[in-house]
């Protein structure tokens, strides 16, 4: 399916120099236990000038009942420094399935006092975070207890499981190679999204292809899950 969103980059001539903080985490994911009650997580300046890292958390949409604090929301790095980064979790009541959030490393450079401005870019490093319930097997292919069915004239996947399941967006019906899109990364536990179609379904169809994403985001074979009706 071709993307529906197109990029376009606008370069602005100015008399300035720009520079980036680089601010590294050491995974691609925050893993919360609740049986330590929160996590930690390392991230490096590798810029050459020292900055301010600004660690926020980010709330999912549907995703209620729990809330995660960082002790040290702004701390300053020098260069080639490394901070632990610790977070505090607060429910109200145990975990009974996983829950999802993202959490933002900014890096903020130093203003400069030079006459000549100097631009200062911000990046940001926006990562997932898993929080696990204490009681819960840790499951390492939930993508496999995912239900895939054909509703009326469009296709649902429903995560019936108490993971938060990660994939990617795009999925084959077989054996017509229908092409599909769901509008996101992760399925949330007890969470129903909808599957775009390319064309009308085929009824002949009764498999969904996918390709399923680790608990670090990393792509792994692809699946092919019964499509029932």
């Amino acid at each position: 399916m071709k993307n529906p969103f197109l990029f376009s980059i606008l370069a602005l001539a100015v008399p300035t120099t720009l520079f980036a903080a680089g601010m590294v985490p050491e995974t691609t994911l925050l893993m919360i236990d609740e049986a330590n009650h929160g996590g930690v997580m390392s991230v490096k300046n590798t810029d050459a000038t020292p900055a301010l890292l600004y660690t926020s958390i980010n709330d999912i949409e549907g995703d209620n009942g729990v809330k995660l604090n960082v002790t040290q929301p702004v701390v300053r790095l020098e260069p080639g420094q490394e901070q632990q980064v610790r977070f505090i979790l607060e429910t109200t009541e145990p975990l009974t399935v996983e829950h999802y959030k993202r959490v933002v490393f900014e890096g903020i450079p130093p203003r400069s006092k030079d006459k000549n401005v100097k631009v200062g870019i911000n990046l940001r490093q926006d990562l997932p975070v898993l929080i696990h319930p204490k009681n819960l097997p840790v499951v390492t292919d939930a993508w496999k207890l995912l239900t895939w069915k054909v509703e009326g004239k469009e296709v649902q996947v429903r995560n019936t499981s108490a993971y938060v399941v990660r994939f990617s967006t795009a999925i084959t019906l077989l054996p017509s190679q229908t092409a599909g899109l769901v509008n996101k990364t992760f399925i949330l536990p007890g969470e129903t999204m909808k599957v775009q179609t390319d064309k009308p379904i085929a009824g002949t169809d009764n498999a969904v292809k996918f390709s399923p994403a680790s608990r670090y985001g990393i792509e792994v074979d692809d699946y092919t899950a019964p499509l029932t009706r």
